[in-house]
């Protein structure tokens, strides 16, 4: 019997409220020489003659640029989650229809071939980049908020599957920001075990598995993290058998400092 857990990763996102403001136009009435028109306020100078304030003042011209409003920057690290988005896919697919990706072990690596988002988990992938933005879109149009925080993951979901006939797939997703002046070489995933395996993914590239019975792993994250840029890791869990999945004790660091959201 398998025993499982989840990992939560933590994801700060942002709403935009809009807002719809309605204004009543005005009907004038016919006014006479002596009326002062309703919505043209007026300032009085003791002593003075009364005069309307126009609706309009000119500004005066300062010789410098024109406003301009600064278009927003898509590209900022607050446009970017720091937590987890966790797609679990409930429904079985047969893992014995392909005779070239045959499953004769609990994780083998060839179960990936038969992950839902059509890229076959980049297996034998002519453009792996490309492949991996579909997924990353493929999870984010069904689970576009972060589902929990980072931090320390604990995944676990019962399971009733006919092994190596049939999977499951789960995808943990993240998008993280690394600056321009960040040392890439400070960032590690780190793992417990898993059951029955997951797939590493950073950036279209695949950068290890782990199956079950597996102590546990750890992979560094440096050599495909993109400074200035969107960075996504995915974590593909599969399930091959009943009765449980699950992934234990799985940490994003940050030198050695277990990164979470705020």
């Amino acid at each position: 019997m398998k025993t499982t857990y989840l990992f939560g990763l933590l994801i700060s996102v942002s709403c935009t409220e809009t807002t719809f403001h309605t204004k009543l136009d005005h009907v004038p009435g016919t006014d006479t020489a002596e009326e002062t028109p309703q919505d043209t306020p007026t300032v009085t100078d003791s002593g003075g003659p009364t005069e309307p304030i126009p609706d309009t003042a000119e500004t005066p011209d300062t010789g410098g640029p024109p406003d301009t409003e600064t278009p927003p920057d898509t590209d900022a690290p607050d446009t970017f989650s720091l937590g987890w988005h966790i797609l679990d896919e409930s429904v079985p697919i047969a893992t014995d229809t392909n005779p070239a990706h045959f499953v004769d072990h609990h994780g083998d690596t060839d179960l990936y071939w038969y992950e839902p988002s059509g890229v076959h988990g980049l297996i034998d992938s002519a453009d792996s980049v490309s492949d991996f933005l579909h997924m990353r879109e493929y999870v984010i149009e069904r689970v576009p908020d972060p589902t929990m925080g980072i931090g320390l993951l604990h995944f676990y979901a019962d399971s009733a599957l006919d092994t190596f006939a049939l999977a499951t797939f789960t995808y943990v997703l993240c998008d993280f920001w690394v600056d321009e002046t960040d040392d890439p070489g400070l960032y590690i995933l780190t793992t417990g075990p898993v059951d029955d395996g997951i797939q590493v993914m950073l950036n279209g590239e695949t950068m290890g598995h782990l199956k079950l019975d597996d102590p546990g792993g750890s992979w560094e994250l440096g050599s495909h993290i993109k400074q200035g840029e969107r960075n996504t890791l995915i974590v593909l869990l599969v399930d091959d058998s009943a009765r449980n999945k699950f992934i234990q004790d799985m940490g994003f660091y940050r030198d050695g400092i277990m990164v979470t959201g705020t």
